[in-house]
């Protein structure tokens, strides 16, 4: 077992008994002026409650210690040397979370490629593209494990970095997934796209709410790395067999129909044990959450995501949302990645979580133009609603990001040194 903590830039210990007194709950207090705020009065009452933070909430971001239990096979095998090995090799001007930027970027790359091949996932793409897909993921990772070890290496770790490195996996969840249903060919099997997306960004989202019940990341003996080098080996698989051989027929059933079994009870699994973990290591009063509300309320943001794109894939009359799954999904990843991204911030800054989201009215101007039978082309529309989703997300990371730089007078993009009176 291997357990981290890595400390914000000013250095404020952390309490070594996890006191309740820490984890109180604090209900949020009003909206200050920020620079971020432009000007018009309906722009930035949307600014202040879906993209800003509070004074309170950014003190307390500032003082987040990361914690992380990490028992990852592969990890302790050989993962973490080879990790640690790369990271030497980093000229020491790039910032940590310009790699995470560069492996996002990596990721969306390989699906705009496989997407354009399998525009419906029943398609058989080039093989380089599959290949292309599985070194994509092989940079993804190592990136991704790296940007921290970078940080601590030129003495720039901050909390920003570890919102920043979620955040980028958040989006990058449904990308992955996306690329496994085109080596699959799932868009052969009724609702096959769309319950794979489900499942991942759920766990994905589940996973994060253990972490803002207890303070803490787990990782299991099988998990992130584990499952990111099975669908490399998937994707190699696909490039030098084709897609075909996940239709090979085992015992009367196909090898992708015996995977997806395989994969579905993993995931009770892992999800069962996270929710064990949520119900019973609360670290707040009672067994709350760090910020003292209950454990139970952070399914609200997750039902809000998943019950409208039910409905919506299920009640079209059409076939509409199967001829374009990929930007049904692409859209129903981003309004996930949003309520994820809240969930990571609110545990960092132990503040509660709202209910409301303004890039809810993407799902919900797809739910009125069904349900009320409005004569609207559902396909431009799912085009509109995608790109206003795309540009919530955007929005809202960007001014979590400039607002936190601000408050902690460091960049994004740039190695600074550290403010005085800060650690290295």
């Amino acid at each position: 077992m291997v357990i981290t903590r890595s400390r914000s830039k000013n250095n404020r210990k952390a309490d070594p008994d996890r006191s309740k007194e820490r984890y109180a709950y604090r209900p949020r207090s009003t909206f200050e002026d920020s620079d971020a705020l432009v000007g018009y009065r309906t722009i930035d009452h949307y600014l202040q409650y879906d993209c800003l933070l509070t004074r309170e909430e950014l003190q307390r971001l500032d003082e987040h210690v990361y914690s992380a239990v990490d028992t990852s096979w592969l990890d302790e095998l050989c993962m973490k040397k080879f990790w640690e090995a790369v990271v030497l090799y980093y000229p020491l001007w790039v910032a940590p979370n310009l790699l995470t930027l560069i492996g996002l970027i990596v990721n969306l790359t390989t699906v705009i490629v496989l997407s354009f091949y399998c525009p419906t996932a029943t398609e058989t793409a080039p093989a380089w593209a599959y290949f292309l897909a599985a070194l994509g993921l092989f940079v993804y990772q190592t990136l991704d494990a790296t940007d921290g070890k970078q940080a601590r290496r030129i003495g720039a770790s901050s909390p920003l970095g570890e919102l920043f490195d979620h955040g980028c996996d958040s989006a990058s969840q449904v990308f992955v997934t996306l690329n496994v249903c085109y080596a699959l060919q799932l868009g052969t099997v009724r609702c096959g796209v769309f319950i794979a997306c489900l499942i991942s960004v759920s766990l994905f989202y589940t996973a994060h709410w253990s972490t803002y019940c207890t303070g803490q990341l787990r990782f299991a003996r099988f998990d992130v790395t584990e499952a990111q080098w099975s669908i490399i080996t998937m994707l190699l698989c696909t490039a030098v067999f084709g897609p075909g051989i996940w239709s090979i027929g085992i015992f009367g059933y196909y090898l992708k129909h015996l995977l997806l079994s395989a994969v579905a009870l993993g995931t009770i699994y892992q999800a069962l044990g996270y929710l064990s973990v949520i119900f019973t290591d609360g670290v707040g009063k009672n067994g709350s959450t760090v910020a003292g509300t209950s454990v139970l309320f952070p399914i609200c943001p997750l039902l809000a995501v998943i019950v409208p794109y039910c409905m919506i894939y299920s009640k079209s009359a059409s076939n509409v949302y199967d001829a374009s799954i990929v930007l049904f999904v692409l859209q129903f990843g981003a309004v996930a990645a949003k309520a994820t991204n809240r969930l990571i911030v609110a545990h960092m800054s132990r503040s509660e979580l709202s209910l409301w989201d303004w890039i809810y009215m993407g799902p919900i101007a797809l739910m009125i133009n069904q349900y009320y039978d409005i004569k609207m082309d559902e396909s431009r529309l799912l085009k509109y609603t995608t790109v206003y989703v795309y540009l919530s997300l955007l929005v809202y990371c960007f001014f979590i990001t400039r607002q936190i730089c601000d408050h902690m007078g460091i960049y994004c993009f740039k190695v600074t040194q550290p403010r005085a009176g800060s650690s290295k």
